[in-house]
């Protein structure tokens, strides 16, 4: 961003307004003096761009409601106290230049979206206000004089809501319109039917709603707890309702983009029509999150239905591209069919991979027909990806990278950081999710282009999206808390350029949710939230350093696990705490007035003789959560209900060796395990610990057969082992992985994690 410092003094307090607004522009010129609307102010389109009227129009409502009195729209092309909207044919397709004086305003554009664009680059320049529904006739509307020259980066940024397994009001799916297009997302991605549920009216197939939106009970607590309410669940949207969404996200310049899915997440058609299955017989709508194993039959009556579907769904939706899911398609049933095994003879299909294939090439040839495009999930890729479709690579980018060197359209929207169904912050503080852990600096961390693609692959990469699974998500307001402002850091990486400054962000967006409170958006405050760094001192004890994304704020905490007040200790980074002994910490971020900003941040340590001290792994972990390389021995003990500090080994064995640095005495050995059969982390089969005075050859000194639970809720096992007197220099723990998972598991013979914590000797 250019700035001339020089002047930021005499902009005065416009400085942070015009700093903040997001995602960030390519070019800020910040000039003398200022302009302010008042009562004269008129708003005026150039005789060559009366297709920008529709835009200026939204102007004029938004300062109605503010002010309460009409605003005049006049056709102009210069002028003094008048917001212009002029047409300049060399701008790019959704670029504007928005030029600001003491004189007047203009917005240059091609067309009416770029003009759009840059409306709401002039709304962020105002007071946050300018977004609520309040009537504030007093309110000051100034804006710095400055120049700003915007385009983005990439030509799609979106965000996916799942409306199959939670179903959501138009009102709020319009609301989500709104606070899309101030961030300059232009998709909605609505995730229109799920095994759970049926959200479309198709007027050729009744039962679809009739049958297929309404399940009859819905899972409460985690997936683990295996627990159902009792209580019939559905909802669905009328073809009118979706026109209605269309014509209204038309206006904010935001496409709806339909998702109907296939092969897969399909119980809910199943039971409303069982001739589209492989047996013929009759199921229920379903009731359990996860992935079923009832699928789509790959027959002519199949196919018909999809193609009746898929017209009605293209007559609601004028999106160039139509999403036909394609992901996680169990191929049991295929397996089991004789017709699924003789097309596939017919056809010349070695397994039922490439059967997925020939499925996707029937719906691609039909949408293709119909002038449109199909979007996947990367699972389309499987057995042959098909001429014409676009990849959304969820599982990692690696998807998306093999699409582009195919030279297909990619949108990246890996889980890794884009899923915003995760948690954000520590689970203990949060509502329930999923899993997982996302915080928004990590989500803002993403980088769509790959450098293992050329110049000429990396055009393929179109976009971004980010995505909002609705398993634990049942109401509007936690939606909100999911979606934002990790959804906000997404569209900063879809329009602004390759930099990226996480610090420059957080100060632009502590602005931003004044916006957010003005639209009364429920976004979560766990961007306040202390974050914990821990490393070692020449001495080996673990030293604890504390931050806040928010730097003017105070950062208390207590030692002994009890809440933190404005009395609690003070927490200066010049003075990092060093642990020495076991200690229960709790944080909280504070206002200088003594408010507590954050919700509560707390670490448990348990100091022994393994404390710092450094080690080797015979078997790479496939995942270190918490991001520290040492949390095996960095005193911190391991939570059910967070990945912090996990270390997961994928189908490996725990083979450590730590190295006292002299020969140390010992009896006790202490272990945690994480068992989560349900999400495939499986505790040990056994577990063997040898000493050693050499690194060479080592002693076995206890050998156990586990047998531990292996129970679906999420549970630790913590063993203490008791070694009896042991003097050694290097100490040797082998823990054997549990192995394939087992046969009814529903990823059956795949290989199982092992999730070990803290090992710690006394």
């Amino acid at each position: 961003m250019k700035l001339i410092i020089s002047l930021l003094i005499s902009v005065g307090c416009f400085a942070q307004n015009t700093l903040s607004i997001i995602p960030k522009p390519q070019s800020i010129d910040i000039g003398k003096g200022k302009f302010s609307i008042d009562e004269n102010t008129q708003i005026a389109v150039s005789s060559d761009n009366t297709e920008a009227t529709a835009v200026a129009e939204q102007l004029a409502i938004r300062l109605k409601i503010i002010k309460n009195r009409p605003i005049e729209i006049v056709s102009a092309n210069s002028g003094n106290n008048k917001i212009l909207f002029l047409k300049n044919s060399k701008i790019a397709k959704e670029g504007y230049e928005l030029r600001v004086s003491n004189k007047n305003i203009t917005i240059e554009a091609s067309n009416p979206v770029g003009h759009f664009y840059g409306l709401q680059t002039l709304l962020q320049l105002l007071p946050s206000e300018i977004f609520g529904a309040s009537i504030q006739p007093n309110l000051n509307l100034s804006i710095p004089a400055c120049t700003i020259k915007d385009e983005p980066r990439f030509e799609y940024r979106g965000i996916m809501l799942d409306l199959g397994r939670h179903f959501f009001s138009i009102e709020f799916l319009k609301k989500m319109v709104d606070v899309m297009a101030i961030n300059k997302m232009n998709t909605f991605h609505i995730h229109l039917t799920e095994d759970q549920g049926w959200r479309i009216e198709i007027k050729k197939y009744p039962k679809l709603t009739e049958i297929g939106s309404i399940r009859k009970e819905s899972m409460v607590g985690h997936y683990r707890d295996q627990k159902y309410d009792g209580t019939p669940y559905g909802g669905f949207y009328t073809q009118d309702q979706m026109r209605d969404l269309v014509a209204y996200a038309q206006r904010k310049f935001i496409t709806i983009v339909p998702e109907i899915e296939m092969p897969g997440h399909a119980l809910a058609a199943l039971a409303s029509y069982p001739e589209l299955g492989c047996t013929g017989e009759q199921f229920e709508v379903g009731t359990k999150w996860g992935v079923e194993p009832r699928v789509f039959c790959p027959n002519e009556k199949t196919f018909s239905f999809l193609e009746d579907v898929l017209t009605e769904i293209m007559d609601i939706f004028p999106s160039q591209y139509i999403h036909i899911g394609g992901d996680e398609c169990p191929k049991e049933a295929w397996k089991k069919s004789d017709f699924c095994q003789n097309l596939m003879k017919k056809e010349g299909l070695k397994d039922e991979h490439e059967l997925q294939s020939y499925f996707i090439r029937r719906i691609d040839q039909f949408v293709s027909s119909k002038g449109r495009k199909i979007i996947g999930w990367d699972e389309i890729l499987e057995g042959g990806l098909s001429p014409n479709a676009t990849v959304m690579s969820w599982r990692g980018v690696e998807g998306g990278i093999a699409a582009a060197k195919q030279k297909h359209d990619v949108i990246m929207s890996p889980n890794s950081h884009m899923y915003l169904d995760y948690y954000q912050a520590n689970p203990s503080t949060e509502p329930l999710a999923i899993g997982g852990l996302l915080p928004i600096e990590k989500t803002y961390s993403f980088e769509p282009f790959s450098p293992e693609l050329t110049t000429e692959e990396a055009k393929y990469i179109k976009g971004v999206q980010a995505n909002l699974w609705t398993e634990y998500v049942a109401t509007p307001e936690y939606a909100e808390y999911m979606l934002f402002p990790r959804a906000i850091a997404t569209a900063e990486i879809g329009w602004s350029d390759k930099t990226k400054d996480f610090e420059d962000f957080s100060n632009r967006l502590m602005q931003h949710f004044k916006r957010l409170d003005q639209m009364a958006v429920n976004y979560s405050k766990a961007f306040y939230n202390v974050s914990f760094t821990t490393e070692k001192n020449s001495l080996n004890q673990p030293v604890l350093s504390m931050s806040s994304n928010d730097k003017n704020g105070v950062i208390r905490y207590t030692i002994d696990g009890t809440m933190p007040n404005s009395k609690s200790f003070e927490y200066s980074p010049k003075n990092k705490i060093t642990i020495g002994g076991d200690r229960n910490i709790s944080a909280a971020l504070f206002s200088k007035e003594g408010n507590m900003i954050s919700t509560i941040s707390s670490k448990s340590y348990t100091i022994s003789k393994s404390t710092g001290k450094s080690y080797s792994l015979g078997t790479e972990p496939k995942k270190y959560f918490g991001g520290e390389k040492m949390a095996l021995t960095n005193g911190i003990r391991g939570d059910e209900n967070s990945n912090d500090p996990w270390v997961g080994f994928n189908g490996g064995n725990l083979d450590f060796t730590l190295d006292f640095g002299q020969k140390t005495s010992f009896s006790n050995v202490s272990i945690g395990f994480l068992g989560a059969a349900t999400a495939w982390i499986m505790p040990p089969k056994s577990l063997e610990i040898f000493t050693s005075d050499d690194n060479k050859t080592f002693k076995s000194i206890k050998k156990m057969d586990l047998g531990l639970s292996t129970k679906n809720e999420s549970f630790v096992q913590q063993l203490n082992i008791s070694v009896g007197t042991a003097n050694a220099k290097y100490l040797k723990i082998v823990a054997e992985n549990y192995g394939k998972l087992p046969i009814g598991h529903p990823g059956q013979g795949s290989p199982s994690w092992l999730f070990v914590d803290e090992i710690s000797v006394k």
